[in-house]
């Protein structure tokens, strides 16, 4: 029997539409726990967005949702007076739908967080609480394209 791969092995490169279809359902099972883990799943249900979002925008952001799921350089974040919006990367957008999450919805602790880079915490979702740590200097953008509509910040 050495030398042979099993009859399994031989089974399943004689049969290339079975490996699409494992890789297709085993990426899409791990996206979709990820949306589950990050809080993304949760703010779906209420502030999914399904127009074009016309405020400004700044694509390939990264940040950290809840307490383990990092989004690296694949957010376009972006804000206007209405709230804060939220997309993922289209390639990975599976089980993440765009989300715009209206300020009176968002909570800003004020001061900034980090050794190295700097990062500023927000709550997204009043009864949600997904938290949600970017850059100070995406803060700063978020802030300056909400105007007036900018909440006030807490303290923790």
């Amino acid at each position: 029997m050495s030398g042979y791969p099993p009859v399994w092995i031989e089974w399943l490169f004689s049969h290339p539409p079975f490996f699409a279809f494992f890789f297709v359902t085993q990426g899409a099972l791990g996206f979709y726990i990820l949306a589950r883990m990050s809080g993304w799943n949760r703010l779906s249900k209420r502030f999914r967005y399904r127009g074009t979002f016309y405020g400004e925008t700044w694509p390939f952001r990264s940040a950290r949702m809840g307490p383990l799921i990092r989004f690296g350089c694949a957010l376009t974040m972006g804000a206007d007076e209405s709230g804060v919006y939220m997309a993922v990367f289209p390639l990975f957008r599976i089980c993440h739908p765009p989300l715009l999450v209206p300020w009176s919805e968002v909570s800003i602790i004020s001061g900034e967080r980090g050794l190295i880079v700097k990062k500023r915490l927000l709550f997204l979702g009043r009864q949600e609480a997904v938290s949600l740590n970017i850059s100070s200097s995406l803060a700063e953008n978020l802030k300056e394209a909400a105007g007036k509509a900018w909440p006030v910040e807490s303290f923790a």
